[in-house]
């Protein structure tokens, strides 16, 4: 297999009595698009928060391609670009001012980073607003610009919670071609989403929790789907047993 670029060892988070989720353990390769799913409040978000060091586990560890979130965090967090459900959007920059604010956590100049995002702006549609203030932008556009922001320092592993949510038709199919191209080049995306069928025509893999605790990692490809049907049937047979 090939070499490891997250690394989740028992991350278990709880709110006093409340256990929102139950030592979770993953693995994540290069060149894998992996699929988190989950009905609503099965942890989903915050294995992503724990996974990117927003959120403290309880217990457990977290390294990207070896750097210890924990330990070394700055070194960690370069090897990875996360886009929130929420854009983590500044008020009062322009778009172009935020890729270059983003940009410039990474060490990536203002120059290298219009030219890397270039391409992004213009699959998009940003071209006529990225020099518009971005807190003036709709959901979908904030969506955007902040894949466009975290792929601009080109990392290995991309998580992303829920990034087609506010997208149209043509977005929505833009950022999935920008997925399996980023995933082609030899990097990794862990995508959490509600959109089954979109995991199934994207994901090569899955992890399904539910009540905080991790159901399966599971291969999909033709043959597994022939044997389950699709991945939606399987989901739901699965969630709702547990």
């Amino acid at each position: 297999m090939t070499n490891v670029l997250l690394r989740a060892d028992e991350l278990h988070q709880n709110y006093g009595s409340l256990v929102a989720v139950n030592n979770f353990s993953a693995n994540i390769h290069a060149g894998e698009l992996v699929g988190l799913l989950g009905p609503n409040g099965a942890g989903k978000s915050t294995t992503l928060r724990m996974l990117t060091g927003l959120l403290q586990p309880s217990k457990g560890r977290v390294a990207f391609n070896g750097y210890d979130i924990t330990d070394d965090p700055i070194d960690a967090r370069r090897q990875f670009g996360y886009v929130a459900e929420q854009p983590m959007i500044i008020p009062y920059l322009t778009g172009i001012e935020y890729v270059e604010f983003v940009a410039g956590m990474y060490g990536i100049d203002g120059k290298t980073a219009k030219r890397r995002a270039e391409p992004y702006i213009e699959r998009f549609h940003l071209t006529d607003a990225i020099h518009k203030r971005a807190d003036k932008y709709s959901h979908g556009m904030q969506q955007k610009l902040a894949l466009t922001a975290q792929l601009v320092h080109e990392p290995r592993l991309l998580l992303a919670d829920e990034p087609t949510v506010g997208l149209d038709p043509d977005g929505t199919v833009e950022m999935q071609r920008t997925f399996r191209e980023y995933v082609a080049a030899g990097n990794s995306i862990l995508l959490s989403t509600h959109l089954l069928d979109m995991a199934e025509g994207l994901c090569n893999r899955v992890l399904i929790l539910s009540n905080g605790i991790l159901l399966d990692d599971q291969l999909i490809d033709d043959s597994w789907l022939h044997q389950h049907g699709t991945l939606q049937d399987y989901f739901f047979k699965l969630t709702r047993e547990n």
